[in-house]
């Protein structure tokens, strides 16, 4: 069974997530202050962020840095984690806000 190495884990997180957040590899890494050859091995999983350097990456990419480390999963557990790090940082209203938005959303595509 192939597993992937951590390296290529956190490669595919930082990828994804820049996607999601609409980020060329030249943009991010100017904010992370790094080349983008070395952004691209890293999405790449060639070499990995300095563990110094994952805050930055967390901070700039707008996730945690257990996320980074997570890999993509059809596992329910991987989004109980998932949900739980969204959930956490909200003030209690706030959260039960966003639980009445996921029931509505889910009646929704049944």
């Amino acid at each position: 069974m192939y597993t992937k190495s951590m390296a290529k884990v956190i490669g595919d997180n930082i990828a994804n997530r820049r996607h999601e957040l609409g980020l060329t590899q030249m943009a991010l890494a100017e904010r992370l202050g790094i080349g983008q050859d070395a952004l691209s091995r890293m999405e790449m999983g060639m070499i990995s962020p300095k563990i110094a350097r994952l805050r930055d990456f967390a901070a700039t990419l707008e996730c945690s840095v257990p996320s980074l480390f997570r890999e993509q999963s059809d596992d329910m557990n991987a989004y109980f984690s998932e949900l739980t790090e969204l959930l956490l940082p909200l003030e209690q209203q706030k959260r039960d806000a966003v639980i009445r938005a996921i029931r509505e959303i889910i009646k929704a595509v049944k």
